[in-house]
């Protein structure tokens, strides 16, 4: 009985150090600007076209994004005959991008990222964001 009391003590005054030292190191670097500034985080949508974009196209195609509630930033890349769009997803969505970008005569097709082979990283996204998420509510500046 002694003995696993002494094992639940060292467990216990481990667990408790490991907590500390991931408090100050959420604590030791300075936050980023977007959680000083406390900013909504933005997706991003990138759409490729049928056909060749005219700089009257893409002008056309920037002024029908921008007039989208939420859409932060837009780029038009004739040579590649791409479109990209940053938004706020509260705000408006990606089938309403793909409308304004369709009603200029073009057909646009999401860009699907994840189709691309190459190196990836090993870990799992949702470790990395738990990791993020806890440094983040640990930080107290």
């Amino acid at each position: 009985m002694e003995k696993l009391k002494k094992i639940f003590k060292i467990t216990g005054f481990t667990l408790l150090g490991l907590f500390a030292a991931f408090v100050v190191y959420a604590n030791w670097e300075e936050p980023p600007l977007s959680d000083r500034l406390n900013l909504k985080p933005i997706e991003l949508v990138v759409f490729t076209l049928n056909r060749e974009i005219s700089s009257q196209d893409s002008l056309m195609i920037s002024n029908q994004l921008t007039e989208n509630k939420g859409v932060t930033a837009s780029t038009v890349n004739p040579s590649a005959k791409t479109v990209s769009v940053t938004y706020h997803a509260d705000e408006t969505t990606e089938k309403a991008l793909k409308q304004s970008v369709e009603s200029s005569d073009f057909q646009a097709q999401k860009v699907d990222f994840t189709a691309f082979q190459g190196p990836q990283c090993p870990v799992p996204m949702e470790y990395i964001d738990f990791i993020l998420n806890t440094k983040k509510a640990l930080c107290f500046r």
